[in-house]
């Protein structure tokens, strides 16, 4: 056997191996829920086929009535760690609810105001459900300036650097 040709054995063999133990790319959409998605979808299938027009015994048409819960709701003060995972699955199982009910975490999320509550109110941000992105920037903006700014009124300028005239 030629050297040339034991060479090209062992570059293909090497080729091989480094083509079978290479790190496989990364799922693109890693961060898409399909779970809400598929509720969302049998929750409108179910409504479809549900009698799209009820009427009232008057013959007004009926308009879906919102839970009780969404009428008044006292402020959330999680005390403890337990009690804040219970009201973050709450919140969860509620996103993948229907509309009401993922309006309802949302204005839950918002009243909270903590900072465990963000990915819940980021997940609203992509609700279908114009009302429900409504509320989850309202709740939102609470975080959206920097925390540290409010801490103290009346802070001191930062003074400039020695070298400020070669600097402008």
């Amino acid at each position: 056997m030629s050297p040339t040709f034991l060479g090209g054995v062992a570059a293909a063999l090497l080729l091989f191996v480094y083509w079978s133990l290479r790190r496989r790319s990364p799922v693109l959409l890693r961060s898409t829920d399909a779970a809400a998605i598929a509720a969302l979808n049998r929750a409108q299938i179910a409504l479809v086929r549900s009698d799209t027009d009820p009427v009232n015994v008057d013959g007004a048409p009926t308009l879906p009535e919102l839970p009780l819960a969404l009428a008044a709701t006292p402020p959330v003060r999680p005390a403890d760690a337990r009690q804040r995972a219970q009201l973050l699955a709450t919140l969860r199982r509620q996103l993948e609810a229907d509309a009401p009910q993922r309006l309802e975490a949302m204005r839950t999320a918002s009243q909270w105001r903590h900072p465990a509550a963000l990915p819940v109110l980021r997940r609203g941000l992509r609700d279908v459900d114009p009302a429900v992105v409504q509320e989850a920037a309202r709740g939102m903006e609470r975080f959206r300036c920097c925390p540290r700014s409010h801490a103290g009124t009346s802070r001191t300028p930062v003074p400039l650097p020695r070298n400020v005239s070669r600097m402008r």
